[in-house]
């Protein structure tokens, strides 16, 4: 048995790995999407029902997410370094994707003399970073993936980015109402957020309405959100969470008992989320976790490679394109974790240390 407030702690769990196979399950469940039809379902869909292996990646995503940035707020206690670390660890990876969108992507696949393609507003539109982060804007490039059978977009999975910004703030907000730090706390915060779930502010005339819950995403039967807010509350009573393999075992024997029933799909995602977790803290998988964290270089490149062997190669069935696209998937997010998302967070940590140091330091010296 592992309490999951031992496994929060650094090198105590899993959580880089689930979020690697989250990875490869969202990029595994595109394939179906962008190449052609080749006879083939999503198994996991076709086992299930209603979701599939990229929604089950995705909310495996957030689940962690909520766990561990309530747990990055409630470690630092302080609103300029978690907005900080939060800026860090989204816009160098997309900021540094839009500019291979634009001037890689584009120019080898826009079927527009050069001239055209790069005198077109469309082309610049994709650098507007704020866009793509924050209101829910992809990148679409003039004549780039005009004909594949995703039609024309170039990374659909930055769909959830702002979903993954408002799940920040809900975090903010609640940090700074001091919510997070204790069990009850977590509660109020966890109501808070469901409730800016369930409502929606429409701009710029800031009138808010009741969501439209028929409205899911789409090859979605359900949302990101909960799963995140879900994360946060487990992360509050992490004291008192013990996990272990029979639970998990137990609750998967339950969701195939009732799995022909009305019940079926909340059931199945009791047993996912402690699935995720016993994942997450098994000492049994420890020597498989990876040193490194490439996750969110494969969700940036992911979408666009296989875009591009759809383009050359559309009749490909979809086991072959994923596995042509795969070294080429895993190249772009070794060089984005490398080059661009360690450094620029693991300078901004060096700063901030040097900063939280320095008035001590200044004491020392008086």
């Amino acid at each position: 048995m592992i309490q999951l407030s031992h496994a929060l702690k650094r090198n105590g769990n899993n959580f880089d790995l689930v979020r690697l196979v989250a990875a490869i399950f969202v990029v595994y469940g595109h394939s179906y999407v962008v190449q052609a039809a080749d006879g083939h379902r999503d198994g996991v869909e076709a086992a299930l029902g209603f979701d599939g292996f990229g929604a089950l990646g995705v909310y495996a995503f957030f689940l962690l997410s909520g766990m561990l940035v309530a747990g990055s707020f409630d470690r630092q206690r302080s609103v300029p370094r978690f907005m900080v670390l939060r800026i860090a660890r989204l816009w160098p990876a997309v900021a540094v994707g839009s500019l291979v969108t634009v001037f890689l992507i584009g120019p080898l696949f826009t079927t527009l003399p050069l001239r055209e393609y790069f005198a077109s507003p469309m082309t610049w539109a994709n650098l507007d970073n704020f866009s793509t982060i924050v209101m829910k804007k992809g990148w679409a490039l003039p004549g780039v993936f005009e004909h594949n059978r995703f039609v024309a977009d170039v990374c659909a999975p930055l769909w959830t980015l702002p979903i993954e910004v408002r799940c920040y703030l809900i975090v903010l907000v609640t940090g700074m109402l001091g919510l997070l730090s204790t069990r009850r706390g977590m509660l109020l915060a966890f109501a808070i957020g469901s409730a800016a779930f369930m409502l929606r502010v429409h701009l710029p005339d800031l009138y808010p309405s009741l969501r439209d819950f028929a409205d899911k995403p789409g090859g979605y039967s359900f949302w990101p959100e909960p799963f995140f807010l879900v994360g946060m509350l487990l992360y509050g009573w992490r004291e008192r969470i013990v996990i272990n393999g029979v639970p998990a075992i137990g609750l998967t024997m339950v969701y195939l008992v009732f799995h022909d029933t009305a019940a079926a799909q909340p059931l199945f995602y009791l047993a996912f989320i402690y699935g995720v977790l016993w994942l997450g803290t098994t000492p049994m998988l420890r020597r498989w976790v990876p040193r490194n964290d490439y996750s969110f270089g494969i969700y940036i490149y992911g979408f666009m490679v296989q875009q591009c062997v759809a383009n050359i190669a559309p009749g490909l069935d979809h086991l072959t394109a994923v596995l042509i696209a795969a070294p080429f998937i895993a190249a772009c997010a070794v060089l984005s974790w490398h080059g661009v998302e360690r450094p620029v967070l693991m300078g901004c940590r060096r700063r901030m240390a040097r900063r939280a140091s320095a008035p001590a330091s200044g004491v020392a010296a008086e």
